[in-house]
């Protein structure tokens, strides 16, 4: 993550004004100034015209850039994470069911990130996760069994299908092209992105309260 001053950006006519936009991917050159780096070439390498014109597939795409921005490190290079947002964003404007992509999106970030939460036995004991309503906690980094679980003030619950769902979509390469209980899935991991990010993250609230209560 890089701040950087894109000079005449507002203009229709500059040449950086299309790259400038929010979710518009591209490679820049970027020239060091005294008090602040500024951009002097662009490479565009796509728009995603298909969020834009999709309210929804927008709003997932402005949510996973939330994330990237909140916890990636500044000031350092990450091309894996570049890399891994492009194709991301390609998915969430293609795919048929955009709330998969956005889910299998976000579990890559957090496994890319070293955040992944442990879903498949308990952090604490390593017992296998075989309870049909497991409890979560951000704060212990993820299933804790329920006999372990009182002391985490952050605890909530969902379904095991859930879990087992979480866990094979982040082995896989690309979005399948269903998931089981996709809504409670993304609600989730609402909890440990919070936790992670230690800030207000308004955009995935929003779509976290759009899904549940849609």
């Amino acid at each position: 993550m890089l701040d950087v001053i894109s000079k005449g950006a507002r203009k229709s006519a500059s040449r950086l004004a299309g790259s400038s936009e929010p979710l518009a991917a591209c490679i820049m050159h970027v020239a060091e100034g005294k008090m602040n780096a500024f951009v002097t070439q662009v490479q565009p390498v796509s728009s995603f015209p298909g969020l834009r014109a999709d309210y929804e597939r927008l709003s997932f795409g402005i949510a996973l850039a939330e994330l990237a921005a909140a916890i990636l490190p500044h000031e350092q290079p990450a091309p894996e994470a570049f890399s891994l947002i492009v194709s991301s964003l390609m998915y969430l404007e293609t795919h048929p069911k955009p709330l998969v992509a956005l889910v299998w999106a976000e579990l890559k970030l957090l496994d890319l990130s070293g955040f992944m939460p442990q879903l498949e036995s308990c952090v604490l004991t390593g017992v296998p996760m075989q309870e049909a309503q497991p409890w979560l906690s951000p704060h212990a980094g993820g299933f804790v069994v329920a006999d372990r679980v009182s002391v985490y003030t952050d605890r909530f619950q969902t379904r095991a299908e859930v879990l087992y769902g979480l866990v094979a979509t982040a082995s896989l390469e690309a979005p399948p092209p269903h998931l089981k209980f996709a809504e409670e899935s993304l609600a989730a991991l609402f909890p440990f992105w919070k936790a992670v990010a230690d800030k207000s993250l308004p955009a995935n609230e929003a779509a976290v309260r759009g899904i549940v209560n849609g």
